[in-house]
């Protein structure tokens, strides 16, 4: 006969749910935002929801489960910092493109104003996102993506007011369009480099590196 541990079983939440989903004795999901053993029925959320009228197909995000995510991993990255004794520190960022509903973007922003938690952006439409959502003086706000003459103008009227943004350059054309352009604008750029990395790793994404690698700048041209 079928259990609840069964259906645990099947949907995997042991592998992937990190101790925020679980079904509970009745074979309902069970969603814990903070981890912490105290839950929420999803059918609960969804009966109440019908009971406003509201009507399928629901979006339904718990805000306190991102909040959590934010902060934990970044007490992750400190932890092990300390352990090991490194003398720099993690700036992580968010990449809009995962998510750029105002309501998600807003909580990780506001998640993430004590560890300095920043904005990555892959187009000008993110990097407007970005610009506007950016909060605090040390957060970083990563360009990324193909950068025409509109996207770097915009990062470097941006950086003009202060803003911390990295313009990552991926083509060493970049590298001439950026120069140019910041001294049109009056501005002194900040540059990363992606690194184009001859070392393979393993997964699904073992052929992405090497000399025929999409992204990134090769050994000799970074020197």
């Amino acid at each position: 006969s079928w259990s609840a541990a069964k259906s645990e079983e099947l949907y995997g939440f042991k592998r992937w749910g990190s101790g925020h989903l679980s079904v509970d004795d009745s074979g309902c999901l069970n969603v814990q935002p903070l981890a912490d053993g105290r839950g929420i029925r999803a059918h609960d959320v969804i009966n109440e929801a019908v009971g406003m009228g509201q009507k399928a197909p629901l979006v339904i995000r718990f805000q306190a489960l991102l909040r959590h995510r934010v902060s934990q991993l970044n007490e992750v990255f400190r932890k092990a910092i300390k352990q090991e004794g490194y003398k720099g520190s993690y700036r992580g960022v968010f990449p809009i493109k995962v998510n750029q509903l105002r309501e998600v973007v807003d909580e990780i922003v506001a998640a993430g104003k004590d560890f300095n938690y920043g904005l990555e952006a892959g187009s000008k439409p993110e990097l407007m996102i970005a610009i506007a959502m950016h909060e605090g003086a040390n957060r970083l706000i990563i360009c990324n993506g193909y950068k025409d003459h509109d996207y770097i103008r915009l990062a470097l009227l941006a950086r003009k007011l202060g803003k911390k943004i990295i313009l990552v350059v991926e083509q060493l054309s970049e590298i001439d369009d950026i120069i140019k352009i910041s001294e049109e604008v009056g501005v002194k750029p900040m540059i990363g480099f992606r690194a184009k990395l001859q070392t393979r790793g393993e997964g699904k994404w073992a052929m992405s590196p090497g000399d025929n690698a999409k992204f990134g700048l090769s050994t000799a041209e970074l020197l």
